[in-house]
């Protein structure tokens, strides 16, 4: 007699990518369950910025940055919907970002985007002068500033505490401790995956959202080019008893982040963008460097002190977009990966696709985004 299904859909990562899927999966009515390798949010969740940023680094309109934009916009109801399912409030700020030009060559590429950004139809300002003391005093001296006020930030750490509470009280099912080594399939049909102990799970789909390590699970159906790209972040803490900022301000060598509540004194800098693998640890020379950085930017952040300093994984791909949508080689297989830069802002729209795509309505818009189309490379 064969024995019942493990789970109608396994979702392979903790994440917020793989708990936001798990989340939507299980709201349609299907059995998940979620696996994670260590424990959920810890991983590229966790050391991210948590921005909401799709203008400040786009280089034009296409599919990737229609995509952003489509996700920025459902972040208001998204916030909303996590509040409700698990009384937690993940701290949307959409109050906008500054870009700091410090020297003519950034106000030139910073002009440069603005000129396509208002051709586009984008909302976007160049401050100089008074407007831009007005609208960020702690600035340091600037040539001028490319505001984007429709951007903003989360509290990405308690993103991912109220994703799993939702998760769970939809019905998703957590182990956590679990490290996923294999998908497997048969005749062209995924029909589980096996653990690092050889156990065998089954289910009639697999979502892959293994951030950072998707590229090391066995049984794909051709390599996928996901590798490891460390960051590392620092917190300062301010002396004044009050925000420095208003929204995030990014010069050409970091941004700094002002956080609410508890740490409104404090402000996130990053962040570094380092090829070395899966090797862990802050050093002082990135932290002050980063440091550095933002004193330029905020001179009163010169006298703040380090309080924490960690690091992370960002799921980088050759051409820095995500990969998404079902495998044309592996049905039931459904990609949710390499979202480098953007994991936090592409959240809702990625949980989206993923239960269409579970669902057998996938949408055209993620064919830009297909994992088979590095077969070429």
């Amino acid at each position: 007699m064969e024995r019942a299904p493990d789970a109608d859909v396994i979702v392979v990562g903790g994440g917020g990518i793989g708990l936001a899927c798990a989340r939507a999966l299980a709201a349609s009515g299907r059995s998940v369950l979620l696996l994670e390798r260590g424990r959920t949010g810890r991983e590229a969740t966790l050391a991210a910025g948590g921005m909401l940023s799709p203008l400040a680094e786009a280089d034009g309109p296409g599919p990737f940055l229609s995509l952003e934009l489509d996700s920025l916009r459902r972040w208001p109801a998204f916030a909303e919907e996590l509040r409700a399912e698990s009384t937690l409030d993940v701290e949307l700020r959409l109050e906008g970002k500054l870009l700091l030009a410090l020297d003519d060559e950034s106000a030139a590429r910073l002009r440069a985007r603005h000129c396509w950004l208002a051709a586009a139809g984008f909302r976007a300002e160049w401050l100089e002068g008074t407007q831009l003391g007005e609208r960020e005093p702690a600035a340091g001296p600037a040539v001028g500033g490319l505001l984007l006020p429709e951007e903003g930030q989360v509290d990405n750490r308690m993103l991912a505490r109220a994703l799993r509470v939702a998760a769970e009280r939809a019905g998703c099912r957590i182990r956590e401790g679990v490290a996923v080594t294999g998908v497997l399939g048969e005749r062209g049909r995924t029909h589980g995956v096996r653990l690092e102990d050889g156990t065998e799970l089954s289910a009639d789909q697999v979502v892959l959202a293994a951030g950072a390590w998707s590229g090391s699970v066995a049984g794909l159906p051709r390599p996928l080019p996901v590798r490891p790209v460390k960051g590392q972040m620092i917190a300062l803490r301010a002396e004044a008893p009050a925000p420095l900022l208003r929204g995030i301000v990014e010069s050409d060598a970091c941004y700094v982040i002002p956080r609410k509540g508890e740490r409104e004194a404090r402000v996130w800098v990053g962040a570094t963008s380092e090829e070395v693998g899966f090797v862990r640890g802050t050093t002082a020379e990135a932290s002050g460097r980063l440091h550095a950085a933002a004193a330029r930017a905020v001179p009163a952040l010169a006298r703040a002190r380090v309080v924490e300093a960690w690091d992370g994984f960002r799921p980088g791909t050759p051409d820095g977009l995500p990969v998404l949508g079902e495998d044309p080689a592996l049905a039931g297989l459904i990609h949710a990966t390499g979202h480098y830069r953007n994991g936090i802002l592409l959240t809702p729209v990625t949980a989206e696709l993923v239960a269409k795509a579970a669902l057998g309505a996938p949408e055209p818009r993620a064919t830009a985004f297909r994992p088979d189309r590095f077969e070429a490379l």
